[in-house]
């Protein structure tokens, strides 16, 4: 995640606001020496002496109403005593991949927004001017959001009319998200509400509407994981929104998305190294919680982000551990400043060669994994296809393609296998890669289907290249 780097300048504080931080340290809003606050309540005695009792929502010093704490201690509006001014500018935020991160204990009950009221509140206004007119997302949907909070925007100023207002007031709501229509170059100011606690935190993010909204190159690929489908997406019918920790500082490349709840845990690997990658791209993914919320705008919800590729590559490679039952953002982003175009996706699980695993049933068409490895121009490669014990051994069958999908090589029936099937042998091919990329090496079961077990075939998978093991990812598992 990107720090917040919105700084917080000289507090200008309204009269409200600054009683509500006086009164932690027993001042009022007036001065207080003066002797028109040491007045009593005659219902309670201990109003109105600058200090906070029990059973006072706050205590000013004095027993006057209309000044933001009333004659009975209790929390009020602040009426024509009391303004409010913005804490701070937020208009760099928009889109920028930062958060601004706000206090409960830094706000005031100073007006009440269009929805979510709460008995007990406290607000910090922020003001924000957009560059560009559409859609923006104001969000406090955030890990970092422990508060439960109300969003209002407002136009120009403080009591300014209310644009939009969106409470996220359910028990476990991670922060509510109010999207509002703005206009280029307009001021507004940002209220969020929170409940009056003294410990309270929350994040606010400001983007533009993109694919977290549903809008452009967005898909969800749960139900095609481990089914060898490589994914195609086009970052040109979507908009520049978010951001990644990796992405370039300045940036207005639009974004795919891709979305999905894997599995099983362990590590996962995305690369866009596929000869239909037409432009610079970069990749970066961000993790939900168990409550299932995806987390999609939360930049602090990042786990992983990538430009480069370890092997030399110009594509990235995007390595990442996931938890079953947690849905993942992976978007598809630009990697210099303005950068579009179609990337092809492909995604798996990280496998070490040799690789230990089995194909489940003895079906020659129907049943087939596959894994992919990345080799250089030159570079000799060499792949077994092995029996794993006798009780399960089959007739294996070996098949390498090309980077664009194409067949480079069948092989069957090569070498003795460790563990004999019914019949036949195991097959192993080696050959020196004319060109760079990401192959593919699929095992399956021969056109004999010979196995000593029709429901399950154990293998091991062994790929080197320059006699050494080769990082594989499987995209396909049955």
């Amino acid at each position: 995640m990107r720090e917040a780097v919105v700084h917080l300048p000289p507090l200008r504080l309204g009269t409200c606001l600054a009683a509500a931080i006086l009164a932690s340290m027993s001042w009022g809003c007036g001065d207080p020496g003066d002797d028109s606050h040491s007045n009593t309540n005659h219902n309670d005695p201990r109003c109105g002496d600058g200090v906070l009792d029990p059973g006072e929502a706050c205590d000013d010093g004095n027993v006057l109403d209309g000044d933001g704490c009333d004659a009975r201690c209790e929390l009020e509006g602040c009426g024509d005593a009391c303004e409010c001014a913005p804490l701070a500018d937020v208009s760099e935020l928009i889109s920028s991949g930062e958060l601004f991160i706000g206090y409960s204990s830094l706000g005031a009950d100073i007006s009440i927004p269009s929805c979510g009221e709460r008995e007990t509140a406290s607000e910090i206004y922020l003001s924000m001017t957009s560059q560009q007119a559409g859609e923006l997302v104001i969000s406090a949907a955030h890990p970092t959001t422990q508060v439960q909070t109300v969003i209002e925007l407002r136009g120009e100023s403080c009591d300014g009319t209310s644009v939009g207002c969106e409470a996220g007031m359910a028990p476990g709501s991670p922060g509510p998200r109010l999207t509002v229509p703005v206009t280029a170059g307009q001021s507004y100011v940002a209220m969020v509400e929170t409940a009056n606690d003294a410990t309270g935190v929350f994040a606010l993010s400001i983007h533009r509407t993109g694919v977290c909204e549903g809008i452009g190159s967005v898909q969800d690929i749960t139900a095609h994981l481990l089914s060898g489908r490589l994914f195609t997406t086009d970052t040109q019918s979507s908009t520049s929104s978010m951001m990644g920790s990796c992405s370039p500082v300045a940036d207005t490349s639009p974004e795919a998305l891709l979305t999905f709840v894997p599995p099983h845990g362990g590590m996962m690997v995305a690369t866009t190294a596929h000869p239909d990658t037409s432009f610079d791209s970069l990749l970066y993914v961000r993790q939900g919680n168990r409550f299932g919320e995806s987390y999609c705008d939360s930049p602090e919800a990042e786990i992983a982000c990538a430009t480069e590729a370890p092997w030399g590559g110009t594509d990235p490679l995007l390595r990442f551990q996931v938890q079953e039952g947690l849905q993942y953002s992976l978007f598809v982003d630009g990697g210099t400043d303005g950068s579009m175009g179609q990337a092809t996706v492909i995604l798996g699980y990280a496998a070490a060669s040799p690789a230990s695993t089995n194909l489940r049933g003895c079906d020659h068409a129907g049943i087939l994994d596959s894994f992919a490895f990345f080799v250089e121009a030159g570079q000799a490669v060499h792949l077994l296809a092995d029996t794993a014990d006798a009780a399960t051994a089959a007739d294996l069958r070996l098949r390498v393609r090309l980077p664009d999908s194409t067949e480079l090589f069948e092989a069957d029936d090569d070498t003795p296998c460790t563990y004999p099937p019914p019949a036949y042998s195991c097959p192993e091919y080696g050959f020196t890669a004319t060109s760079g990329g990401l192959y593919f090496a699929e095992v399956y079961v021969g056109a004999s289907e010979s196995c000593f077990d029709r429901s399950q075939a154990n293998y091991v998978l062994t790929v080197t290249v320059e006699d050494q093991p080769a990082e594989l990812i499987q995209i396909q598992d049955e």
